[in-house]
């Protein structure tokens, strides 16, 4: 998924509220501006989480149910604030990574250990 970067400047701002520079100072356009960026990436993250699909839902929704359908995988990850977001990005890491798993063979017994 990619995502169009936008410059918006703080009289960009002002034109849509319609206001001016004395009425609300470039401080404030900024932190607005940072705001809504902040709330565009989250979302993001959402869809992308929103995505996972078979058991690892429940491992990244951090529930005690088997298996979640839509509806419930949607609306535990809507209802996660940010940390939550991170802890579930974490956990997608981890179960995403590849994994190597060796197996010895005992050679007095022939066996797999």
């Amino acid at each position: 998924m990619t995502q169009a970067l936008v410059s918006v400047s703080a009289d960009d701002v002002r034109d849509v509220i319609n206001v001016t520079s004395e009425e609300v100072p470039d401080d404030k356009i900024s932190k607005m501006i940072k705001r809504a960026e902040v709330t565009v990436q989250l979302e993001a993250v959402r869809t992308v989480i929103k995505g996972v699909t078979g058991i690892y839902r429940k491992r990244v929704a951090g529930t005690k149910k088997a298996f979640l359908n839509n509806q419930e995988y949607g609306a535990i990850i809507d209802a996660a604030d940010t940390p939550k977001l991170a802890r579930m990005i974490r956990i997608l890491g981890f179960l995403t990574q590849t994994k190597v798993h060796l197996f010895w063979k005992n050679r007095k017994t022939q066996t797999l250990t």
